[in-house]
């Protein structure tokens, strides 16, 4: 069997029911949308934005297989590098909260957290004056750390 082509035309309501997919908490359903979008127009800049919110969304279910290279490789298929350097802060964001899922990953979620907030810093420095999103994710992630109490991860020396 083959997969049907979906008409070009049709891209923008296509991406509006990917999105309600992630708003519904069905990331396999919006990655498939996506994917179908990319079949006809491989470089979808919007399409890549919301396969890569997909693919991280996976990080937030239990049973999720989360598939860190594909996030890379579409991360980089940004065209702004102020996107691939935010969307780099959301990945290692969402992988280092599911770490806190687990108490004996704090500290790792701790680093994950510190290097989420490096893009978020770098982002914003590139951000349109408009655009708040890194400062926003940047103050959840430093709240988060505060919460949970995160500490940065102690060496192996120090524990002897």
């Amino acid at each position: 069997m083959k997969y049907h082509l979906i008409h070009k035309d049709s891209i923008c309501t296509i991406l509006d029911k990917a999105r309600q997919y992630r708003s519904l908490r069905e990331p396999d359903l919006a990655i498939s949308i996506c994917i179908d979008v990319f079949a006809v127009d491989g470089e979808n800049q919007e399409a890549l934005v919301i396969y890569i919110l997909a693919l991280t969304d996976q990080y937030s279910h239990q049973h999720g297989k989360v598939q860190p290279k594909k996030i890379i490789e579409a991360i980089a298929k940004l065209k702004s590098e102020f996107h691939r350097i935010y969307y780099t802060g959301i990945f290692l964001e969402r992988k280092a909260r599911a770490l806190l899922k687990n108490p004996m990953s704090h500290s790792f979620a701790y680093g994950g957290l510190m290097e989420a907030i490096e893009k978020y810093e770098a982002s914003e420095k590139m951000a349109p004056s408009h655009c708040s999103d890194p400062i926003l994710r940047y103050n959840s992630c430093l709240r988060t750390i505060e919460k949970e109490n995160l500490q940065p991860r102690s060496e192996f020396d120090e524990l002897y």
